[in-house]
């Protein structure tokens, strides 16, 4: 079932006036909106019938009264206001409530996003690539972290790295069919940009991975990855959530990039968590 005040809640930003009037009158009284015709939304709105219309289609509902049968459908979730931001003093219980609400909400969307043809290519590119260089700033940099410990881990050659200077240096020589894969969440970090134009320039493939936006990083990558935008709440509540779908996003890679090799990926996994086993056994004798 579709999270529809969600739905409404991140699409909002980018919608005309008109239908942003619409879309804040809903929010604030969705359970209200069940008992009204479309022209009463309107006036109530101060938008017009019209708006009301292109608004349903704006946020992929048919019609309007699929749009109240939508609302209908979360009425528990509306009455417990699990689709509004974290405030003051709130129970732990909500808050619990409504981070797995716009979790899975978000989850759902980045599985829609991504499509399996830019996934697919993104990984063949990995997979035949002889190095790999990884950059992400802030959280994202624990995301790129996490890309380069899974590749590692079955033989990946990963630079993973903050240094911007160590990266750019490393990217000078790059080898051929090396793959850049810059990761952030608004793509329009300056040192992200700057590093993928380098990149490019190295002739290495590129693959960005970022919001549903119209975005530079995006623009400039030769592959476009995408997941869902959350819209970052004043409490950065939508921080959590987003780093939760790129980390989910980058283990849809990984898994998919696992499968092209099945049995030598496999074998260095054994082969790594046996290392790894050995050297906590000899650092327990060592205490």
């Amino acid at each position: 079932m579709q999270n529809i005040l969600l739905t409404i809640k991140n699409k909002l930003q980018n919608l005309p006036q008109s239908e942003q009037k619409i879309g804040k009158f809903i929010l604030e009284r969705p359970l209200t909106i069940i008992q009204m015709s479309a022209a009463d939304l309107a006036q109530a709105a101060d938008s017009s019938p019209a708006a009301v219309i292109r608004f349903c289609r704006s946020i992929g509902v048919k019609g309007y009264t699929e749009l109240k049968l939508l609302l209908s459908a979360v009425s528990n979730e509306i009455e417990a206001a699990t689709y509004t931001d974290i405030t003051a003093d709130e129970d732990l219980d909500a808050i619990k409530k409504k981070l797995l609400w716009n979790t899975n909400y978000m989850l759902e969307q980045t599985n829609a996003i991504l499509t399996n043809d830019l996934l697919d290519e993104a990984v063949t590119r990995m997979v035949n690539s002889p190095i790999i260089y990884v950059y992400g700033l802030g959280a994202s940099h624990l995301v790129a972290m996490d890309l380069k410990q899974k590749l590692t881990r079955i033989g990946k050659q990963v630079i993973c790295t903050q240094d911007q200077h160590e990266l750019v240096a490393a990217l000078a020589i790059a080898p051929p069919d090396a793959v850049y894969f810059g990761i952030s969440n608004s793509g329009e970090k300056r040192e992200g940009n700057i590093l993928m134009e380098l990149a490019k320039k190295a002739n290495a493939h590129t693959i960005s991975l970022t919001k549903d936006s119209d975005n530079s990083l995006s623009r400039l990558a030769d592959i476009a990855l995408k997941m869902a935008d959350t819209n970052e709440a004043p409490l950065r509540s939508g921080a959590t959530v987003s780093l939760l779908t790129q980390m989910y996003a980058i283990d849809i890679l990984f898994y998919h990039f696992m499968t092209k090799q099945y049995k030598e990926n496999i074998s260095y996994l054994e082969l790594s968590r046996t290392a790894i086993s050995e050297f906590s056994e000899l650092m327990g004798e060592k205490k």
